[in-house]
């Protein structure tokens, strides 16, 4: 009955595993970042692992395990990549949208705001604002949350200073149009608006923020694991008197 009971346990341990990794990859592939970094990836994995096809039939669980494992560290390392660089960002969306254009807005002002965090601070988000002239027709878009800054759970200032500071910094971008809007020449409808164009941003990127917040649950599980252990230190000498 009990060699029963851990067999469902494990069983169904292993379903909801299954489940999370499940979550995550599409939560990756079709919600946080585009479908074509999902293909490049693939791509990138079969030609590394060309020659390994030929094993396929000999241990089809070795090949796919080791494919699924190659494939998840390109993938890992080419999100994390474009995530960083804004610049790069920037060249891959102009290799895949190759009838998009560079057009020059007539307005452009923005918006800064704030958004609390889980194991983090927060962090500071702006929203964008643009009008464009195409065809004799002004189009008006807005760009919600075109550019975020991170900040960790260690950083004490205040919330209200790092928004100014952050909305400072945006305004800078601004007039220096140091921003790129691109439109699709087959529908002007459509643009895509680069509010970085840095080579680097890490305290921009998604990866900073796993970095930190990893960095925050480490910092609580220490700080529990060395009350436990003063106080086990302090009940241990307690009893010897």
């Amino acid at each position: 009955m009990i060699d029963k009971v851990k067999k469902i346990t494990n069983l169904f341990l292993s379903f909801l595993g299954f489940v999370g990794i499940a979550t995550l990859i599409l939560f990756l592939v079709f919600v946080e970042n585009p479908v074509r970094y999902f293909c490049y990836a693939l791509f990138i994995t079969v030609f590394i692992n060309f020659k390994s096809f030929r094993y396929l039939r000999i241990d089809f669980k070795k090949f796919s395990t080791k494919l699924l494992m190659v494939f998840s560290i390109v993938y890992l390392s080419l999100i994390t990549l474009l995530s960083v660089s804004p610049f790069l960002k920037i060249q891959e969306f102009k290799l895949s949208h190759i009838k998009w254009e560079i057009i020059n807005p007539s307005l452009i002002k923005s918006a800064s705001f704030w958004d609390t965090g889980y194991k983090r601070r927060g962090n500071s988000y702006v929203t964008v604002y643009y009008e464009y002239q195409s065809t004799g027709k002004l189009y008006k878009k807005s760009e919600t949350e075109a550019l975020k800054k991170y900040y960790a759970i260690w950083d004490t200032r205040k919330t209200e200073d790092l928004v100014n500071e952050f909305s400072k910094s945006v305004a800078e971008k601004i007039k220096n149009k140091d921003y790129i809007i691109l439109k699709n020449t087959s529908h002007p409808e459509e643009t895509q608006l680069f509010l970085s164009t840095d080579y680097f941003y890490f305290q921009g990127s998604l990866f900073y923020n796993m970095i930190t917040s990893i960095a925050a649950l480490i910092f609580v599980v220490l700080g529990l694991v060395i009350i436990i252990l003063i106080f086990s230190k302090k009940t241990t000498g307690a009893r010897k008197k």
